[in-house]
């Protein structure tokens, strides 16, 4: 009698092993600093040296990969930038927002950068930096968590239930100061009131000594396709300066989205007082989550 076999796995029936090793060399080259020499690709991927130098060679010779004449070493040449400019030019969100975000970046006199939600994790796709001699460089790809920055916490607040588990499982609530939230019954308290008061703020949750505020953009059909924030030294985004950059991010939240067809339910926005209260809850709400 004949066992039948079992179906293919479609994830698995056309793996090309050699090309997914050559695609992991390029992704390893664009989230590390490059230049990344041979022993050091090999080291990082756990792979042969002459197999990562044979997979090289081909990189190199269409133009993915370029070899650094100075230290020997290889990193993403501009044909790979040309393609990701590609990429950034089909998000017509992204040109919609772009004179209303250097508006921002203008009256704030911060580092205004957008981001865009990629699986578990926020990216950063545009930025205009601070005038200030002391300011947020913040570097375009920058990869950045969702459940501890400001444009991540907005992002994640307009998603399903189904990603916060996945973020609270992996990579997990990872603390990165004494002010990040790391538990889920405080992160759902944090994503609830984003979503009641249309803003984010993040004093020193990701790194201390920086601190922003956050908002979304909507589509037309109201969902959230980026969130961009303001951000700079926490000795400049004081306490009482929050409320006034909350004020500026709600309104530009408000103009992009309508740019875009959004359209809901206009309300009032929040006068700095009120803005102030609420501010000071979450503070408060969040020593009160760390603590226990």
């Amino acid at each position: 009698m004949k066992i039948p076999r079992d179906p293919p796995n479609p994830a698995t029936a056309y793996t090309v092993k050699s090309l997914v090793k050559a695609l992991t060399i390029l992704e390893v080259l664009a989230d590390e600093d490059p230049p990344y020499t041979l022993t050091q690709l090999s080291r990082r991927l756990h792979l042969h040296v002459s197999t990562v130098h044979r997979l090289l060679v081909n990189l190199v010779r269409h133009g993915f990969v370029e070899e650094d004449t100075v230290s020997g070493g290889y990193q993403l040449s501009y044909r790979v930038l040309r393609m990701g400019l590609r990429v950034l030019d089909r998000l017509d969100f992204r040109r919609v927002a772009q004179p209303l975000l250097r508006e921002l970046n203008l009256r704030t006199r911060e580092t205004v950068h957008l981001a865009i939600l990629q699986g578990t994790q926020a990216i950063s796709i545009d930025k205009y930096l601070s005038p200030q001699p002391v300011g947020l460089d913040a570097r375009l790809g920058g990869i950045m968590p969702l459940h501890s920055t400001g444009s991540g916490k907005t992002l994640l607040a307009y998603q399903g239930e189904e990603l916060l588990a996945r973020v609270a499982q992996s990579p997990g609530f990872t603390r990165m100061t004494a002010q990040t939230i790391t538990t889920l019954p405080q992160m759902r308290k944090e994503l609830e009131q984003i979503r009641e008061q249309g803003y984010t703020v993040d004093q020193e949750e990701a790194v201390e000594g920086l601190s922003c505020v956050a908002g979304p953009v909507f589509n037309h059909s109201g969902q959230v396709v980026a969130a961009f924030s303001v951000a700079g030294p926490a000795t400049r985004l004081t306490p009482a300066r929050i409320p006034e950059l909350a004020q500026l991010v709600l309104e530009t939240s408000r103009q992009i989205s309508h740019r875009l067809g959004y359209r809901s339910e206009v309300r009032p926005l929040p006068g700095p007082a009120a803005i102030s209260t609420r501010v000071e809850k979450g503070v408060q709400r969040k020593r009160a989550g760390n603590a226990g």
